[in-house]
């Protein structure tokens, strides 16, 4: 599965690996779907990315790379909107990942490659503190919430061909869904299904999970050429990022992918990870480079 190992690296191989590189720009989003006003966050390319918004849209956090003189090691960034001023939010010895607004709004929960390498889920609070959130499962790689403090995990596998998507209950109950996946994941939101993609015939492909029936549903909806990362624009909009565009597809109608946003002015190679804030009037995207 050859087109997973270059967007999974940097989890699979934290320390030993050099880190890919990025832009990671904030822009206005206007109603007829216009960006205005780009700003890139960072003064110079490293690895930033994993971008999310605060429920009130004032602060954007991110992964950011530190130490670039010895091993590769990441915390979580903090921008403020309002300010536009950078700060960390966390600074440890170990590297976090993927910053995840938790349910309760106590702080982030993110994924923190240990002194051992074992990768689990931590929180960070809003003092930048550390604490363990959840002692199993081992190997996450992302994450996702939902409603009822539940989560969608993705698990890293010996291999590429082994990484799992899985789900776990608010009682700890865990549940693997699909095998041979890529690395999104995301709730639909109003509802108890999680999106993820898994991979057929060197392509991803979108599948879902629903909660209140605990079924499984594997589509024929192929995601557009490099197309990884999911957003809900709506409850009925799903977004994709793909080369220098992002792509909608209409959960209602069932149709194909269509064209929703050309980003290409601001990120001449390829658009990755991207979030918008909570009234959709704001766009943070990271550009590889």
């Amino acid at each position: 599965m050859r087109l997973l190992s270059l967007a999974l690296a940097a989890m699979v191989l934290p320390v030993a690996a050099a880190l890919p590189q990025y832009n990671l720009y904030l822009a206005d989003l206007s109603k007829d779907l216009s960006v205005s006003n780009s700003v890139k966050i960072n003064e110079a390319p490293t690895y930033i990315n994993q971008p999310t918004f605060s429920m009130d849209g004032k602060s954007l956090f991110f992964t950011l790379e530190q130490g670039k003189d010895t091993a590769a090691q990441t915390d979580i960034g903090l921008y403020s909107v309002v300010e536009r001023k950078q700060q960390l939010l966390s600074k440890t010895a170990l590297s976090e990942y993927s910053p995840t607004l938790l349910p309760d709004g106590s702080g982030v929960s993110v994924v923190v490659v240990e002194a051992d390498q074992t990768q689990r889920l931590w929180k960070v609070d809003w003092q930048g503190n550390s604490s363990l959130l959840k002692a199993d499962p081992k190997g996450v790689g992302y994450h996702a919430w939902g409603q009822d403090q539940d989560l969608l995990l993705f698990i890293l596998g010996d291999k590429e061909d082994n990484h799992t998507v899985r789900y776990l209950d608010k009682n700890g109950k865990l549940t693997t869904l699909a095998t041979g996946v890529g690395r999104a994941l995301s709730w639909q939101p109003g509802t108890q299904k999680a999106y993820y993609t898994e991979a057929k015939h060197e392509q991803l492909y979108l599948s879902f999970y629903d909660v209140k029936t605990r079924t499984t549903t594997a589509t024929e909806l192929a995601l557009p050429e490099k197309g990884q990362d999911l957003v809900w624009w709506s409850a009925d909009t799903l977004l994709v990022s793909a080369g220098t565009k992002i792509y909608q597809w209409q959960a209602s109608d069932k149709q194909g992918w269509t064209l929703w946003l050309d980003l290409s002015k601001d990120c001449g190679t390829e658009v990755s990870r991207f979030a918008l804030n909570k009234e959709r009037s704001q766009l943070a995207f990271v550009c590889k480079l």
